[in-house]
């Protein structure tokens, strides 16, 4: 039996003298270990006045209790009436918004003082922007910065700036520029690219970027307004467990070369560049879980890495550790793995 739907309504308001022109959707699912700080930080927003919303997709923790006790009467709950996934909860936080403005904000980040305001403004500039994104940091699960050199903050540049429809293309060759937490949409530009595609996971929101960004203007924001976590229970971690979020990415790049980038001149030279930095993340891939003891998958990340290109062979022998490493695998896997398994 399909369990109901349920919804706790409140007024969601933070008090303002105008009414809520935009609103902030929480989807979450078994997300009590940071929930309460991300919310405060949602909660402390001033400058615009927001609805506050949770969607949540049957968690099992305490997620709904943190809920109630951090956000109160300010926050309205929605319970899906089935598990949905990640791409359903969040086309389910924009079918259940009903102000012109939405920003999906992830039960593990922070908000800096000032995001909401800068974004909604930016929004408010002009109505052919459909996207405004900004930059943002990385933190870990106790809250500490992580290195670039880590993971990857994503970004468009150190300076402020406005992407004409069809112009962001170039900039998602080199993987997901923007981070969802720290993106604020307009309904009618979420509508009109027909939201989230859920048969991706890993790549859910760079897709929705790239179609969005075909028809309507996208604004950047160069100063960093959101802390994004990255920690062993997220999402990126567990793809590392297998290729889908690879292929995922081959996926992506095979849309972007076919639909959005082939009339331009250097397609070739952008072609090559993109498979380059993929074969190089299966190669990583490859590594990782060879020192991790999964044979089978470094082998095939490897297999694969070399495939999509075979200059991937120099960057393996200019460093006589990973040569022998990834010689040793593809000779004698079972072998391999009693070697350089993380520990031997």
């Amino acid at each position: 039996m399909r369990a109901e739907a349920r919804s706790e309504v409140a007024t969601g308001v933070v008090p303002s003298a105008s009414s809520p022109i935009l609103t902030v959707a929480v989807p979450t699912c078994n997300g009590a270990a940071h929930l309460a700080e991300a919310l405060g930080s949602i909660l402390g927003q001033e400058g615009v006045a927001y609805e506050l919303i949770v969607s949540d997709d049957r968690s099992d923790d305490r997620t709904l209790e943190v809920v109630r006790a951090v956000a109160g009467d300010r926050a309205r709950i929605e319970v899906n009436a089935e598990r949905l996934g990640l791409a359903g909860n969040w086309n389910r936080c924009a079918a259940i918004c009903r102000t012109p403005l939405i920003a999906i904000f992830h039960q593990d980040d922070v908000m800096e003082p000032g995001h909401l305001a800068a974004q909604a403004a930016a929004l408010a500039s002009e109505e052919t922007i459909g996207l405004v994104a900004g930059a943002a940091t990385v933190i870990d699960e106790r809250g500490q910065p992580v290195p670039a050199t880590v993971v990857d903050p994503g970004g468009l540049g150190p300076v402020d700036r406005v992407y004409e429809p069809g112009t962001l293309a170039e900039a998602m060759v080199a993987g997901n520029p923007l981070r969802c937490s720290a993106v604020m949409l307009r309904r009618a530009a979420f509508e009109a690219a027909g939201g989230f595609n859920p048969s991706y996971r890993y790549g859910v929101d760079w897709e929705f970027w790239l179609r969005l960004s075909r028809r309507w203007r996208v604004a950047w924001l160069a100063r960093p307004s959101v802390r994004v976590r990255w920690h062993p229970a997220s999402e990126t971690h567990r793809f590392k467990a297998g290729t889908a979020d690879l292929d995922e990415t081959a996926r992506l790049m095979e849309i972007l070369f076919a639909v959005d980038l082939k009339d331009r001149p250097d397609v070739d030279r952008l072609r090559r560049t993109a498979r380059a930095r993929l074969a190089r993340a299966f190669l990583n891939r490859a590594h990782e879980a060879l020192r991790a003891g999964r044979t089978a998958l470094a082998r095939d990340a490897l297999r694969r890495g070399v495939r999509l290109t075979p200059g991937l062979i120099a960057t393996i022998l200019s460093s006589p550790r990973l040569a022998l490493a990834m010689a040793t695998l593809a000779a004698a896997p079972r072998l391999a793995g009693r070697l350089f398994a993380r520990g031997k």
